[in-house]
């Protein structure tokens, strides 16, 4: 099962191997991807941070939250 355009949404830095990638290359990619290599690339997109799957190496930057207590 590959990713979907809605799993890649809200990213602004998505790279492939130090290169900013596009969603449907990250999709065309994934349809080859095992289900346990899917079940990384999808939580690091959540979260943020850096995987390899095979010999790429996926790294995806989340834009901080920023947190007022001030009204």
């Amino acid at each position: 099962m590959a990713l979907k355009k809605q799993t890649i949404r809200g990213l602004e830095k998505i790279q492939l191997n130090g290169k900013p990638t596009t969603k449907e290359e990250l999709i065309t990619l994934s349809e080859s991807w095992t289900e346990n290599e899917e079940l990384v690339v999808r939580k690091i997109l959540q979260q943020g941070g850096k995987c390899k799957v095979g010999l790429d190496i996926i790294t995806v930057e989340r834009p901080d939250i920023v947190y007022s207590l001030v009204r």
